[in-house]
């Protein structure tokens, strides 16, 4: 009799901690559905080097596989707000920092450290203080250029890399007038906004309130130095030291056998029209996969985020 009571109350227990573990999941999901991207309150902050930090958001269950999300110019991690709370609800972990310089990471006042080198070094770090294996990429423009660079060197560390307007440029691509005009424009106008520029890159019609919520981290000239100068990195000529070791990596990058795809838009942008074939064709892990062109500009995570949440979801679980 004692016995029976025993296992009576052992299985009492079990249940209650299941049902516990089950509300604990419920309530991580309907967190991940009410996070916070307007204010820094959910953010996390790292160093990556002297006096620097990065910002980041970090959702989900720490146990999840790891999404990583990447964003570019102009943008910060805001602009994956409708798409980072339905992966949690997918079951992973998704971690979104905001590139230095950018959103609620520090934003150094020192111009000569604006680097693409530097910018490598500094998420080359986030992703080792974070001890951060097996990773899901999605890397979308600048997110890509630099996240690229560190698939081509470490590629133990990643599980699969889906990106979107992303490319190691060598320096003997053509720059489109389109694009030099971009660059005058971030480096000399005085009415430069990163708002504007989203509005600017997408299909549908940004609201005023989210054009200024692109704009809100940048509140003092300073702030501007990393977001005005991104544009001119990109390597233009073959003898800039960036090209050279774009060059070398992109040799690298080849042999990443595991699974890679490009999500472009149907845009007809000069800048980076036929990049997407370029890596489908140049990197093992592109071949015999399902690559994608949306109904989008520049920005998919603005015009397109529904379609770009299912197609993640997908590549990330298959074969899970």
């Amino acid at each position: 009799m004692t016995n029976r009571i025993t296992s009576y109350f052992t299985l009492i227990i079990a249940f209650s901690l299941l049902l516990s573990s089950c509300e604990n999941v419920k309530k991580t999901n309907q967190v991940a559905l009410t996070i916070d991207f307007l204010t820094n309150e959910q953010y996390k902050f790292i160093k990556v080097d002297q006096d620097i930090k990065m910002a980041y958001l970090d959702i989900g269950n720490i146990n999840d596989p790891i999404i990583l999300l990447l964003h570019g110019e102009p943008n910060n991690s805001f602009v994956f707000r409708n798409i980072a709370p339905f992966l949690v609800k997918q079951n992973f972990r998704v971690i979104i920092p905001d590139l230095v310089g950018f959103g609620y990471s520090d934003k150094p006042k020192n111009p000569d450290i604006i680097t693409y080198s530097n910018q490598t070094n500094w998420l080359n770090t986030f992703i080792d203080n974070l001890k951060l294996k097996d990773i899901n990429l999605f890397a979308h423009d600048w997110g890509g250029m630099i996240s690229l660079r560190i698939v081509a060197e470490r590629q133990n560390l990643f599980s699969k890399v889906a990106v979107s307007y992303s490319y190691l440029f060598e320096g003997d691509e053509e720059i489109p007038d389109s694009f030099i005009g971009f660059i005058n424009y971030a480096k000399n106008d005085s009415t430069f906004s990163p708002g504007n520029i989203m509005d600017w890159g997408t299909k549908i019609k940004l609201p005023d309130s989210i054009k200024e919520k692109y704009d809100s981290p940048f509140q003092q000239q300073s702030d501007y130095n990393f977001v005005r100068k991104f544009p001119s990195m990109i390597p233009s000529k073959t003898d800039d030291p960036e090209a050279i070791l774009n060059k070398k990596l992109n040799k690298k990058l080849k042999s990443f056998t595991k699974p890679f795809i490009t999500i472009w838009g149907n845009n007809q942008d000069l800048m980076w029209k036929g990049k997407d074939s370029l890596l489908q064709k140049n990197i093992l892990g592109a071949q015999n996969q399902t690559h994608y062109i949306l109904n989008s500009d520049h920005f998919i995570q603005e015009d397109k985020p529904d379609e770009l949440t299912k197609i993640l979801v997908a590549f990330f679980k298959e074969g899970s």
